[in-house]
């Protein structure tokens, strides 16, 4: 139940302002084994979280990184009540494979890689919406960066069409706030709206500082609290989490849910991290803050807070 919102705005840095303004809330079972945003040690150009459920480091994949050739894409995946296809391609090689040169399969062999240097962006989404039935439920959002008119595609591989085929592709607009989470970009849950609104009243409402680093430090402190909204949740103990995960669509910031609830499975869930990614002048700042699972509000389960900082070639 992940939650992503963001602001492109390449006319932005004419002003010296974010180009980029990007907050993801990754909502994942507190046990799932992983580690947070770093420079790949077999990869430097890259700077993304991994999955470590995965024993064989090849299969492992991600849902947010960035590369040094300005690549950014994040990924949210269905929640469906259809069971998981073992057969089907891990969704975390989507995002992998944009920022890699030389992706791996999950059966281990190397494999001409989607985002080869002559592929655009959209290229890549292309190739990958004509692909979409390889892989379980997804959104996947993807950014050139570092180009002097900067894009954002999205695809996914569900929503109906008139025809009876589902999935769609597009490239999206600037200049606006978007949301994304685990509905298709034109059906938002009611927790997207509510995000959007907060994070668009936050940027509306940040002071200017002279100095880059106060502003970023601002920035970021800012869309952390606008990320932590658990409301109508925020201050009830787990026994009064509602039972039906549906109800948890209306939340930024998933409380603590724990025990066999509806639709969910087993295993103590919410709201893991969050991160505010800030772009300017080809200078990516990214903030990750982790959350454990002691405790429901989100100011009682900080447990880590990192800031990177990334640049472009």
């Amino acid at each position: 139940m992940c939650i992503a919102i963001w602001k492109l705005d390449e006319q932005a840095e004419a002003t010296g302002d974010y180009s980029l303004v990007l907050a993801f809330n990754r909502d994942e079972y507190f046990d799932r084994p992983t580690r947070g945003f770093h420079i790949w040690e077999s990869k430097p150009n890259i700077c993304a979280p991994l999955d470590l459920k995965p024993p064989d480091e090849a299969h492992r994949g991600s849902w947010i990184g960035v590369n040094r050739q300005g690549r950014l894409a994040f990924l949210t995946n269905f929640r469906e009540q259809v069971p998981h296809h073992d057969s089907k391609i891990s969704r975390g090689a989507l995002v992998r494979d944009f920022l890699l040169d030389n992706p791996v399969t999950p059966g281990g062999q190397h494999v001409q890689t989607h985002s080869s240097k002559r592929d655009t962006v959209i290229d890549y989404a292309q190739k990958i919406y004509d692909e979409r039935e390889l892989y379980d439920g997804f959104n996947l959002v993807l950014f050139d960066l570092h180009s002097e008119h900067k894009t954002a595609v999205y695809v996914t591989n569900r929503g109906e069409n008139e025809d009876g085929s589902c999935g769609s592709m597009c490239v999206l607009g600037q200049g606006q706030v978007i949301g994304l989470s685990n509905s298709t970009i034109g059906d938002p849950w009611p927790k997207v709206t509510r995000g959007c609104d907060r994070f668009a009243h936050t940027l509306s409402g940040l002071r200017s500082f002279a100095n880059n680093d106060d502003q970023d430090t601002h920035t970021i402190a800012a869309l952390l609290d606008a990320m932590r909204d658990s409301s109508p949740f925020s201050n009830v103990d787990d026994a009064d989490v509602p039972q039906k995960i549906e109800n948890l669509a209306q939340c930024v910031f998933v409380p603590r849910v724990h025990g066999d609830v509806s639709s969910l499975g087993e295993g103590s869930y919410g709201t893991r991290t969050t991160n505010v990614l800030l772009l300017r002048n080809n200078q990516l700042t990214i903030s990750e803050c982790n959350y454990n699972k002691n405790g429901n509000h989100s100011s009682d389960r900080t447990t880590s807070a990192t800031v990177l900082y990334f640049g472009f070639e």
